[in-house]
């Protein structure tokens, strides 16, 4: 793809089970690309299309995408303080979009996720760090590092616990194929 050429990247979210569990998608055309993530904590289907919104912004940065823009069918999203802000910051341009043009990033949405965990907790490490506030004095600060750090211990904490169980099952599965071979 050229320098000159515009990447477009559609974004959506959609709510499950009355609202209370939220998907975000993602689909870049231009790599004929789908990522499809299941959101671990989030109020309503505006906070997830703001996911959605930062999810793409952290998916351009990635892989160093340059002139590019993210088209989102959710209107305050689109124009939420934060988002508006870390997209000047990295230079991507976002506009709204009817629902009726976005249906392939909506379909994308309700289907099954394509992304882990670990990508929810890099997406919410990101959208933490995006929307703290500029001006924090030094207490402030560190309470906030200190809080990072928390979050930071619990997840490898977790991706350990993950990591050990995958051990344990893959060690069942080794002794099931040794039966068999006996």
């Amino acid at each position: 793809m050229s320098e000159k050429t515009r990447r477009i990247i559609y974004v959506d979210a959609s709510g499950q089970e009355n609202n209370t569990k939220f998907k975000i998608s993602i689909f870049d055309p231009d790599r004929k690309l789908t990522h499809t993530l299941k959101l671990a904590e989030c109020a309503n289907n505006s906070e997830a299309e703001r996911y959605a919104i930062f999810y793409a912004l952290f998916y351009i940065k990635k892989y160093n995408y340059k002139n590019t823009h993210i088209l989102c069918d959710n209107i305050s999203a689109v124009n939420d303080k934060y988002i508006q802000k870390t997209s000047k910051e990295l230079e991507i341009t976002i506009s709204w979009i009817p629902r009726e043009i976005n249906l392939v990033a909506d379909k994308i949405s309700k289907s099954e996720p394509t992304l882990k965990e670990r990508d929810w907790n890099i997406l919410k490490l990101f959208v933490d760090l995006s929307t703290r506030e500029e001006q924090m004095d030094n207490g402030s600060q560190n309470i906030y590092i200190e809080d990072l750090t928390k979050q930071l211990a619990k997840a490898k904490t977790k991706i350990t616990e993950q990591t050990k169980q995958l051990k344990v099952k893959d060690n069942q599965i080794m002794q099931l194929k040794k039966q068999k071979q006996i």
